[in-house]
């Protein structure tokens, strides 16, 4: 019974922790080559601002026409190389700040100024050097882009291992419920099948008495089935109300209603309430998760033995209890005794889901259900929910 098989659930797993990583990767990717873009962008701003910041000292400085008429280059210092010379066209375009490339200087940081007769006209100054650390430091941002995408790829991955760890576990436990869920429609349908084939065959099994087998387990499996559809309500997301309930008319109700079973095996029921305890919860579910826990210490209590069902207000908690005087449960089932389907050493009878349906019921009221018991010294289960305004009334 182990739902879908371990290497279809492993082939799941991997391919949507692949799927979450690739997503993640290509997210950080994208994320870093914004953060490169607009670094880069800043940089060559600088750059050219300390360019056009060198040509304006330069035209300050040596704005003479006598100096250098019709045209100037200077060097990283701002000082005038009259060695160099002008290439014709390059000189040329629009007025303002610009960046050229020549053959015979390479790129070169350009202000063109209005002609003013035979003044300045155009100012030049070698941008090799800047442009090239311009150059390695996009380099260095490409690169660090595409290490930091490839490098989140595995990170991504064993993120995304921890991160679908508790899906992992809630699929697991689904797929475990499933099968058990399965098993135990399987076993009435086993009994009903082997009845009609002996009926029919005519070894030992009467008509009749397949018939009443088959009512019998008929409704076996519409029981199960009910608390199957009380279970799946009970772990339903909806928004739950914010009715109030009095815990102990309800529990007055429970031990009324189940009095009769309590006396036929021989238990007796006691109700300790010191007066209405309100609780944020509906009244139909606190009945059915009570009704749940004194039907089990019912069952495992010994003839001569008395269910106590305790109400009790703590603060802004209302707190319902229920002890029996039974076997006790060990320490091996106690943890797993709320769980859907499960029975312990000392089942009898049942399919193991009233616990875990009261579970349900009371968390989704954002409630607590605790059990607390050792073997030989009965059990204690009690349930914590809100308060009302006021818990006793």
């Amino acid at each position: 019974m182990k739902g879908l098989a371990p290497h279809v659930h492993l082939r799941l797993l991997r391919r949507s922790r692949w799927r979450v990583a690739v997503v993640g990767a290509l997210v950080v990717g994208i994320i870093l080559a914004w953060l490169s873009a607009g670094a880069y962008v800043v940089a060559r701003k600088g750059v050219y601002a300390h360019l056009h910041e060198r040509l304006e000292r330069a035209v300050r400085r040596y704005g003479d026409p006598s100096l250098t008429p019709g045209s100037l280059i200077v060097d990283e210092r701002g000082r005038p190389l009259p060695d160099l010379a002008v290439t014709e066209g390059w000189e040329t375009g629009g007025q303002g700040f610009r960046i050229v490339s020549t053959p015979q200087l390479g790129a070169l940081a350009v202000l063109q100024l209005p002609t003013r007769g035979s003044g300045l006209r155009v100012v030049a100054t070698p941008a090799q050097e800047e442009l090239r650390a311009l150059t390695m430091f996009l380099q260095v941002l490409i690169a660090l882009t595409v290490t930091g995408g490839l490098l989140a790829l595995p990170v991504g991955y064993a993120l995304a291992g921890l991160a679908l760890r508790p899906l992992d576990a809630a699929v697991r436990e689904r797929s475990e419920f499933v099968a058990l869920a399965s098993h135990q429609l399987r076993t009435p349908l086993s009994v009903i099948r082997t009845a009609v084939e002996l009926a029919r065959a005519g070894r030992g099994v009467t008509r009749d008495e397949a018939l009443i087998t088959t009512l019998e387990q008929t409704e076996r499996m519409e029981a199960l089935a009910a608390r199957l559809t009380a279970l799946a309500r009970a772990e339903a997301g909806s928004k739950a109300s914010a009715e109030r309930a009095d815990l102990t008319r309800v529990a007055e109700a429970v031990v009324t209603g189940l009095n009769p079973a309590a006396r036929q095996g021989g238990v007796g029921l006691a109700l300790d309430a010191p007066g209405p305890i309100w609780a944020i919860v509906e009244r139909d579910e606190v009945a059915d998760v009570l009704t749940a826990l004194v039907e089990n210490a019912i069952r495992f209590s010994p003839r001569g033995g008395v269910v106590t069902v305790s109400i009790r207000a703590n603060d802004a908690r209302a707190i319902a209890s229920v002890s029996d005087q039974g076997p006790g449960i060990s320490p091996q089932d106690l943890p797993h005794v709320a769980d859907a389907f499960y029975q312990g050493r000392n089942a009898t009878g049942g399919h193991g889901l009233g616990l875990a349906i009261a579970r349900a019921i009371v968390e989704r009221r954002r409630g607590h259900l605790s059990i607390a018991s050792s073997p030989g010294h009965g059990t204690v289960v009690r349930v914590t929910l809100p308060a009302g305004r006021d818990a006793t009334g």
